[in-house]
C-alpha cells in the first residue's frame, strides 16, 4: 500500500510516500485534477491510481494501518470526487467508498521465519464479518 512499508512485521508510514498522499489530497482539495494533484505532489500518476488512493479508507488509520489524514480531509476529497463526478455525468458510477468495522480472522496454519512473510500471511487471513 502506497504511503505504509512494513518494518518487523508491523506497518509503519513511510515518511516520503505519506507526504506525497498528504499533498495529493491537499492538491486534489485545492481544485487540482486527479492527475495534477499527483503531478504537483512529484509523483506522476494516472488518474485511476490518483483516485484509489483518495477513496481508500486505510489512509485515515485503523486497527493495522496508522493514519496519514484525517477522517475530515478523507470526507471532504471524498465529497469532491462524487461532487465532480456527477458534474460530468457520472452520478451512477461513484459511490462513497464502504467502510468495514467487523472484521474476523482464521486461526493461522502455517508459520513462516521471515517476518514480513509472516505479517502477510497473518493479513491475508482478515476478513470482513457478514
Amino acid at each position: 500500500m502506497y504511503g505504509y512499508k512494513i518494518v518487523d512485521g508491523k506497518v509503519i508510514v513511510d515518511e516520503q510516500e505519506a507526504a506525497v498522499v498528504i499533498n495529493i489530497f491537499n492538491g486534489y482539495l485545492s481544485g487540482m485534477s486527479l492527475r495534477d494533484a499527483a503531478t504537483n505532489a512529484g509523483r506522476p500518476m494516472v488518474h485511476s491510481m490518483v483516485k484509489c488512493i483518495i477513496s481508500n479508507f486505510c489512509y485515515v488509520g485503523d486497527d493495522f494501518y496508522p493514519a496519514i489524514v484525517s477522517r475530515q480531509t478523507f470526507a471532504r476529497a471524498n465529497a469532491e470526487l462524487i461532487r465532480r463526478s456527477e458534474k460530468h455525468g457520472g452520478k451512477k458510477r461513484l459511490q462513497l467508498p464502504p467502510v468495514y468495522t467487523e472484521f474476523e480472522i482464521s486461526e493461522p496454519e502455517m508459520h513462516f521465519d521471515d517476518p514480513i512473510k509472516q505479517a502477510e500471511y497473518i493479513y491475508s487471513l482478515i476478513g470482513v464479518r457478514k
